[in-house]
């Protein structure tokens, strides 16, 4: 059975410099006006970014704007952009400053303060890490944990198990268009729980009797 880690490298490693080489990407973009790089960029980094910004911020649509808006300043400043960090720290800097500008603007800053301290939360020791792929096999397994079993034996199977679902009606004695249910439900409930971890278009299930993950 594929991983779940496996499945998220498969979806968000499109190239290896998504991964491998985000100072090499942040010096295409600086140096030769890179578009592509940019866009590598920014599908590897806008949602953990958004993700990390709810370290500081509950808002997700402003958490939004403050990761659109570094992105944003990333392109128009390029030119300017001088490192003495990795690339990766550099902008979870940006976001930082930016969402406790943000809090300092509104008036909230000595609240997320307090509020920080008295919650002592887990990622204190750690603040500055973005959440990696383990939490996030953590997190899906919890949540298949909570499916009825037949919604998650038949998104396993076609999802991580690369079975088309006239393979599963076999295998679970019951019609396809039950394990079209069954697997489109357990989409549904997987998208509403992982909508501020992963963009929705990871997690749609493919259509057709035959159809396998690829």
């Amino acid at each position: 059975m594929v991983t779940f880690v496996l499945y998220l490298k498969r979806v968000c490693m499109k190239s290896p410099d998504i991964i491998f080489n985000v100072d090499v990407l942040l010096w295409r973009i600086s140096k030769n006006d890179d578009s592509e790089a940019f866009r590598l960029l920014f599908e590897r980094f806008y949602v953990p970014l958004c993700l990390y910004a709810k370290r500081y911020i509950d808002d997700k649509s402003i958490r939004e704007d403050i990761v659109q808006d570094v992105f944003s300043a990333i392109w128009e400043k390029r030119k300017s952009i001088i490192l003495n960090i990795s690339a990766k720290n550099y902008l979870i800097s940006c976001v930082k400053n930016n969402s406790l500008n943000y809090l300092r603007k509104q008036g909230y800053l000595r609240e997320y303060q307090n509020e920080f301290i008295e919650k002592a939360p887990v990622y204190t020791e750690n603040v500055d890490e973005l959440y990696n792929l383990k939490e996030l096999e953590d997190l899906l397994a919890q949540i298949l944990e909570k499916l009825p079993e037949e919604y998650r034996l038949a998104f396993i199977m076609n999802r991580f198990g690369d079975k088309s679902t006239t393979e599963i009606a076999a295998i679970m004695h019951v019609s396809v268009r039950t394990v079209e249910r069954y697997r489109n439900r357990a989409l549904e409930i997987l998208r509403d729980e992982l909508k501020d971890y992963l963009p929705p278009s990871h997690l749609h299930g493919k259509t057709g009797a035959d159809q396998k993950v690829t």
